[in-house]
């Protein structure tokens, strides 16, 4: 199951029939958030204009409809991570002393508690080399459509050195058709930050 690609039409309209009933906008009508309801046997479904976004029972609430929203769209976001994983350890160069760590169950707790929807992936030091080697990089990548802010520094004798300084705005603010592509493209731009480093800080 966590194998399929995530559905990007079905992320975007969960996304925003989630936010037409949540927050500002909690007590608005579901017809004013462009929702629609069909019932079939003893089941609810849920449309957000053409996209069906979650299935009901017959009765329920809005805070169920919420609960509901983000359940289904948390099974798409562990499907994204995967994704993404797979391509980071095919085409990432990762500099020596280093590992790729994504915080998926951060995310998936604060996605259940308040909604987030963004992702935190991280290059950062095992612990193997001396600090003034060390390179660290935060990839936010955002949850409702394939797209993401990487950031990216190295400390040198100045401090911290900006990887990404004079990098085009689509290197750092990459946006893709899906989350495969986001990650290949990530990667290129991190290999390419990473190849102007030392040699010696270089995976073999």
């Amino acid at each position: 199951m966590l194998q399929t690609a995530p559905n990007i039409a079905y992320l975007k309209a969960a996304w925003a029939a989630f936010a037409g009933i949540s927050g500002a906008n909690a007590k608005q009508s579901y017809e004013a958030a462009g929702l629609s309801f069909t019932r079939i046997n003893h089941s609810t479904l849920v449309r957000k204009n053409d996209v069906q976004v979650s299935t009901m029972p017959i009765h329920y609430t809005r805070h169920d409809l919420r609960v509901g929203f983000l359940g289904r769209i948390e099974n798409e976001v562990r499907k994204a991570a995967f994704e993404m994983d797979a391509v980071f350890y095919r085409d990432l160069e990762l500099p020596e002393g280093h590992h790729l760590v994504i915080e998926l169950e951060e995310c998936l707790r604060l996605l259940r508690r308040r909604g987030n929807r963004s992702l935190s992936i991280l290059i950062e030091p095992d612990g193997s080399i001396p600090l003034d080697a060390a390179v660290r990089v935060e990839m936010r990548v955002f949850l409702d459509a394939p797209r993401a802010c990487v950031y990216a520094c190295a400390a040198d004798a100045s401090g911290q050195v900006d990887l990404l300084d004079g990098a085009a705005k689509r290197a750092r603010m990459p946006r893709a058709s899906d989350y495969a592509g986001l990650a290949a493209q990530i990667s290129s731009t991190l290999n390419d930050a990473f190849a102007a480093l030392p040699r010696a800080q270089l995976a073999a």
